[in-house]
């Protein structure tokens, strides 16, 4: 999905800059102005709005992760938006998956799997081989965190979560080989399970020019982020 923000990052008119953490937002209510602090206590400059696409910039939990408060202080319906987790499994094949007759589908009836789709297929993409990627259900990424906690997953779960979900992939009867590479990973907040800005598609202050947008405001997943970016980017583009 990056390759949607380094096309967006080449456009005319627009500074990127990477590797910044953003540790406060201030409103400067008599310069009528945000000022934007790193976590290095350095001064990033003054803005006349602000987008933010990330829901955790106002969640409390973020004092747990990093020790600091969060960056921004909002709505309680933004900081307690509930989450659905998913675990993630990469997988890659020496030769195409030619008998699976789609690059993408759901899995309805299944207790282990959720979606697959090969990530080969997007543009760009190495034609040697095929990757896929694979999502687990959230009540079986559930099952997992309650018998092994939050903490960061041991080699063995992730281990055991890959086998689990590629034997399921393998049991829909495409005569999938075995991959040469796979590597699972825990995705902890992966959905929103609440949409808060369906009317809207995104949080708007207009008196500060502050716009707050994602999947949580629509729905969980790109399309939702997607229309939501939309939205909030027609709002501040009306200053």
């Amino acid at each position: 999905m990056n390759s949607v923000c380094r096309a967006l990052c080449l456009e005319p008119g627009v500074e990127s800059k990477f590797g910044v953490g953003i540790g406060r937002l201030e409103w400067l209510e008599d310069d009528k102005l945000w000022s934007l602090i790193g976590l290095d206590g350095q001064n990033l400059g003054q803005f006349e709005g602000i987008v933010a696409s990330d829901k955790n910039i106002v969640n409390p939990r973020v004092l747990a992760v990093t020790g600091r408060p969060p960056p921004l202080e909002f709505a309680l319906k933004l900081q307690e938006i509930p989450v659905k987790p998913c675990f993630v499994l990469m997988l890659a094949f020496r030769q195409p998956l030619s008998l699976v007759p789609a690059k993408g589908f759901a899995f309805k009836n299944s207790k282990v799997l959720s979606w697959a789709f090969c990530d080969s297929s997007k543009p760009g993409r190495s034609a040697t081989g095929e990757s896929w990627v694979l999502h687990s259900t959230s009540e079986y990424a559930e099952d997992i965190i309650a018998q092994t906690g939050l903490q960061k997953p041991s080699n063995a779960t992730l281990t055991k979560v890959a086998e689990d979900l590629l034997q399921e992939f393998q049991s829909t009867g495409f005569n999938i080989p075995q991959p040469f590479f796979m590597k699972a990973h825990r995705w902890g907040s992966a959905f929103p399970a609440a949409s808060i800005a369906k009317e809207d598609k995104c949080l708007w202050d207009k008196n500060k020019r502050l716009a707050i947008c994602g999947d949580f405001c629509v729905s969980p997943n790109v399309e939702g982020a997607v229309l939501s970016g939309m939205a909030a980017a027609s709002k501040l583009t009306q200053f």
